[in-house]
């Protein structure tokens, strides 16, 4: 394989996207968060309470790797943290909740709407202020947090917030309403520090909500948040884990700059987001990635890179979700590699 060295920087080849002018290669996003720490000899939990820590690994990993946007990312709940909620640390493991405490609607009282410095918020703007000043010539940052219905069915607990979409919906709408005003006051903050806000929504999964629940739980929250970035000037990408084949048009329909995929046949998200969006996906974490070797993820990628030639706006080569800790280096690796190899473009710098 040849693998040529880039020409670009990831910054330069980002604008280069957005601006419609040539890139040198295939943009590639391996979804490095948490992992980027065994790099640093440091745990999970310190890199999710120190802003200090959370750069340096990020900076230890682009200096591996050079992919093309630094991903923050610590844990599924830290918004609902912020507005409340108690979660449990542990040094190898991202932090969870092991007790909702919305355990009836008399809850609601215990919960408030995250302020722009609420809970773990500042992990996030410190580690953004030094990657800024470090790498920040160099590549673009973006900052992930759960949505509305993520944040809720934290608040919650995921089951009795599926049960409430059917037997108290005017409970979930209060939880959706007071998520959503949480997420802006992030939104607003990460934007001002020159990030990207990436929504993450792991429960409005196609797995977990039929279109029709998506539609009336999920669609009008989501859409508040990408009209807000938009507002602020900000681009702003939709991530949803697990099966989307089904709800793509409608994560489209909500304004998305960025369609981002975990289990959804390419070519059916190139037949549904039709254009009105970049799409970024979707090389399997574990079957692909973790389980490896390098020669099959090397496969998998010319596959994803051949089905969506020619796609416009953008395809970005990326993992389906973030990278577990227990993916091997050399398997990020290969994915670099096969952008610097086969998805390279003829390109002559002037």
């Amino acid at each position: 394989m040849n693998i040529r060295p880039d020409i670009l920087t990831p910054k330069e080849r980002v604008m280069a996207l957005l601006t419609g002018k040539p890139l040198d290669r295939l943009i590639c996003m391996p979804i490095m968060t948490s992992n980027t720490v065994l790099l640093t000899g440091k745990t999970i939990k310190e890199f999710q309470l120190d802003g200090g820590i959370m750069a340096e690994a990020h900076i230890e990993a682009f200096k591996r790797f050079r992919y093309d946007l630094i991903y923050l990312f610590t844990n599924c709940s830290y918004i609902a943290e912020a507005m409340g909620q108690e979660l449990v640390y542990s040094d190898d493991e991202p932090a969870n909740c092991e007790k909702p405490i919305i355990q009836s609607e008399a809850d609601l009282d215990k919960i408030k709407v995250a302020e722009k410095n609420g809970g773990q918020f500042p992990v996030y703007y410190d580690a953004l202020d030094i990657l800024n000043r470090e790498i920040g010539s160099e590549v673009f940052m973006a900052v992930c947090f759960s949505g509305p219905v993520s944040t809720a069915a934290t608040l919650r607990g995921t089951e009795a917030f599926a049960r409430d979409t059917y037997s108290n919906p005017e409970l979930c709408h209060k939880l959706l309403k007071m998520a959503t005003d949480s997420c802006k006051n992030f939104i607003r903050e990460v934007v001002a520090k020159g990030a990207m806000p990436i929504i993450l929504e792991p429960i409005a999964s196609g797995s977990i909500f039929s279109p029709k629940m998506y539609q009336k739980f999920a669609f009008p929250y989501i859409k508040e948040l990408v009209d807000l970035a938009h507002e602020l000037g900000a681009l702003i990408p939709l991530h949803i884990c697990g099966k989307t084949h089904k709800i793509v048009d409608l994560m489209t329909d909500s304004g998305a700059d960025v369609i981002s995929l975990d289990v959804c046949d390419l070519n059916i998200a190139r037949e549904k987001v039709a254009g009105r969006a970049v799409i970024l996906g979707n090389i399997t974490p574990a079957s692909d990635l973790l389980f490896g070797p390098p020669a099959r993820i090397i496969d998998v990628c010319k596959q994803a890179i051949d089905t969506m030639e020619g796609y416009t706006p953008g395809f970005i080569l990326a993992s389906g979700c973030e990278i577990p800790t227990k993916v091997p280096m050399e398997h990020v690796q290969a994915m670099m590699d096969t952008v610097r190899s086969y998805g390279a473009y003829a390109y002559n710098r002037e």
